[in-house]
């Protein structure tokens, strides 16, 4: 009897629970909804998220609010919306960089401790730059360097980013050692590299157009299977007859494991709705970047892959200098 019992309550809260997340679904959304990007402003991060935001909005009714929380690597913002509870109303929107946080221990959460939602902008460009100084004109060059000179050049590469793991990825496969050297984000290793802090960084192709139009910077190439679509002049490394790649950036919605799911699949409508749009398709085009769709199913099988690669590289791991 007491078995029955509990087993009907158990059914009961089942059940209630998904009249509850079926009502919030039918009125959602009755207001503002902040879209978080755990990123310092004009970064790739912030800038697609404000156009996704744009779109969104106009389809959903009500204002979507970009709200910045930088700081961490991405861990503030992350972390507050997964310990928020917004149901629906604080979205997340960022990359994989949840798996690189969770993997170098800055983060106790993986991109599993969200509902992962769909996605709508990547970026295949995360190239590798020398200082047009250097004398290094390819990607052959630099490896001949490091293999006749280990741990001596100096790369820049911010703990627990994507940028880190791509080094320890071409440190792994092509058998060669850097000075790992946490220069900071986008703008502080722009200025490592101009002002010869360090000899190589990592950094998507938007935003270096100028330097190397310069002279500044020479692009050794891009690490996809085929040319990036937002950068269809600079070769693979493949072509040039090194097998190297890393996966693109994927920029995706997460939200809090209290969500309901019909809020997801709403997103998820928005989202493809969105990302059909030529209008939206122009501006993210416009960034340097390129636009997509995954399903909430597809973006978190792309994820999972791509933490199964990172994690492959977390016991060959190398200290990362602080400047």
């Amino acid at each position: 009897m007491k078995k029955r019992t509990l087993l009907l309550a158990t059914l009961a809260t089942a059940v209630g629970l998904a009249f509850q997340g079926a009502a919030q679904a039918a009125s959602y959304p009755s207001k503002p909804i902040e879209l978080v990007v755990p990123a310092a402003a004009t970064g790739a991060s912030d800038l697609s998220a404000r156009i996704f935001a744009k779109y969104a909005e106009k389809r959903l009714g009500k204002p979507v609010v970009v709200v910045r929380i930088n700081g961490a690597s991405g861990y503030k913002g992350s972390r507050t919306v997964r310990e928020g509870q917004s149901n629906g109303y604080q979205v997340l929107y960022t990359h994989q960089g949840l798996i690189a946080n969770y993997l170098t221990k800055v983060a106790p959460y993986s991109y599993d401790g969200f509902k992962v939602g769909p996605a709508v902008v990547e970026d295949a460009t995360l190239g590798l730059y020398v200082s047009g100084k250097s004398g290094i004109k390819s990607i052959r060059d630099l490896l001949a360097r490091a293999r006749a000179e280990p741990g001596k050049l100096k790369a820049t590469a911010e703990y627990g980013t994507l940028s880190h793991f791509m080094f320890l990825k071409l440190q792994k496969e092509q058998g060669v050692t850097f000075r790992l050297m946490d220069t900071g984000g986008d703008a502080a290793k722009l200025a490592a590299l101009i002002g010869g802090t360090v000899d190589v960084m990592a950094r998507v192709y938007s935003g270096t157009e100028d330097y190397l139009g310069s002279g500044d910077f020479v692009l050794l190439g891009e690490p996809t299977g085929k040319r990036a679509p937002n950068a269809p002049e600079v070769p693979t490394y493949k072509e040039q007859g090194i097998d190297f790649t890393f996966p693109p950036y994927l920029w995706s919605l997460f939200f809090n494991q209290d969500t309901p799911d019909e809020i997801v699949e709403q997103w998820a409508e928005v989202a493809r709705e969105v990302t059909s749009d030529p209008a939206y398709r122009k501006e993210i085009e416009s960034l340097g970047m390129a636009w997509t769709y995954k399903s909430p199913q597809d973006s978190a099988a792309a994820y999972a892959s791509i933490q199964k690669t990172f994690a492959e590289l977390v016991d060959r791991e190398s200290a990362v200098a602080k400047q």
